[in-house]
């Protein structure tokens, strides 16, 4: 027990370490390269940590002739998942990308439900040892069964049509002809290995029956680069508003080192107004609105020179007194902008698909300063974060559905 985990100390040690020296290289190395490394500090950090969950199942389950088999295949396809995440990318999902994912959320409940089941276990040990033993057994197959349902449960939740919401946001100044301003927040779709070409197709059309008058997408709208999604994204043109379709980049647009092609292939191609740190006004006689975006603040840490989230600079121009929605895709952005602004009225972000599935609610939670939903941050500012449409990695939403919003525009009189 002792040599078992002194090897995992020194695996775990030689991970940080090889994370930290790719991290230092990504920020000086030049941008052709920088891919290649993020993508290997991703998989080095994922297969450390899925590592110590394998190990645990299979020396949990390897005493069971039925589950040994279902632990072992579980774990093999986990351990595949995210290498097919970067190999097998096409106009839609296929059961090669599908199916490891979907053995990634089961390796998590499973994970999760045999630490829960061992902590009962070490319980009921002061009792009597027959009463452990009964237990133990009942742990070997009630876990399992358990994980699949759950697995199977939230894969269901990511099938079914996202849910439709709705918040009225009070705008201190909003002219009465932008009173009841209809917009719909798209964020988080991550086209890419498990989302495709008929999710965007469906939404669009989706979008279209609320008639809105603008629509704003914050973000990690892809997972991999123009070349393999340009077709699956394409319908995006046929987005139907007064005022057109609103987009910044999130994260993951960065991690598909990609970035700049997206953008002009947004805009170019299918008429997106992209939002690099910039605004763009719409206007009703003499009445106008400010909308804003920015860069993700992932791009920072990536070493983007030209990418770097400027609330100032995106609002530069924006005439005096008019109301500012801001684009940003990180709650930390939509922090960031409230401290860098006089005046902000709105902030649309997503990122945290509100956790996604149980219980990474928590650890999200505490990263940010917003979760998900509306937020009143001042008198005259609010946040609203998205839970976002789809998901990443793992198909599984499990108490946190996935949404798409319908935000209202209201007048409100100036505060005293």
């Amino acid at each position: 027990m002792a040599g078992t985990f002194r090897t995992a100390l020194k695996l775990t040690g030689l991970a940080i370490l090889a994370i930290v020296c790719i991290q230092l290289h990504i920020s000086i190395n030049k941008p052709w390269y920088r891919y290649k490394l993020m993508r290997l500090q991703i998989l080095t950090f994922l297969q450390t940590i899925m590592s110590y969950g394998s190990y645990y199942l299979y020396r949990t389950y390897k005493i069971s002739s039925l589950w040994k088999k279902f632990a072992v295949i579980t774990i093999v396809l986990t351990h595949v998942s995210f290498f097919a995440q970067y190999m097998f990318i096409s106009d839609n999902p296929s059961f090669i990308t599908i199916v490891p994912f979907l053995a990634f959320g089961c390796h998590v409940f499973m994970c999760l439900g045999t630490l829960c089941a061992d902590i009962g276990t070490f319980l009921f040990i002061p009792f009597t040892m027959k009463i452990s033993v009964a237990y133990q057994k009942f742990k070997l197959n009630f876990v399992p069964v358990c994980a699949i349902i759950l697995t199977l449960w939230s894969y269901i939740n990511t099938v079914l049509p996202p849910q439709h919401s709705t918040v009225h946001v009070p705008i201190n100044g909003l002219d009465p002809k932008f009173n009841n301003l209809h917009i719909i927040h798209l964020s988080d779709i991550h086209v890419g290995p498990t989302t495709g070409k008929v999710f965007v197709d469906w939404l669009v059309n989706e979008v279209n029956t609320y008639n809105p008058d603008a629509v704003v997408i914050t973000g990690d709208l892809v997972d991999s680069s123009v070349k393999n999604l340009r077709n699956a994204v394409w319908n995006l043109k046929n987005l139907k508003s007064k005022y057109g379709t609103f987009y910044v980049t999130g994260n993951h647009e960065y991690y598909t080192n990609d970035v700049d092609n997206w953008l002009n292939y947004l805009r170019d191609q299918l008429g997106l107004i992209t939002l690099h740190n910039q605004h763009h006004v719409i206007n009703e006689g003499n009445a106008s609105l400010c909308f804003a975006g920015i860069d993700d603040i992932q791009a920072e840490k990536m070493s983007y020179t030209d990418h770097s989230p400027d609330p100032v600079t995106a609002t530069e121009g924006c005439p005096d007194e008019t109301p500012i929605i801001m684009l940003a895709h990180q709650p930390k952005a939509a922090k960031l902008t409230i401290k860098s602004l006089p005046r902000v009225d709105l902030v649309l972000s997503g990122h945290t698909h509100g956790g996604q599935f149980f219980p990474v609610h928590i650890p999200v939670y505490l990263a940010n300063p917003y979760f998900a939903g509306l937020y009143k941050v001042s008198p005259d500012t609010h946040v609203y974060v998205s839970r976002g449409l789809r998901f990443y990695g793992a198909p599984t939403r499990f108490l946190s559905y996935p949404e798409f919003t319908s935000v209202y525009l209201v007048s409100s009189q100036p505060q005293p």
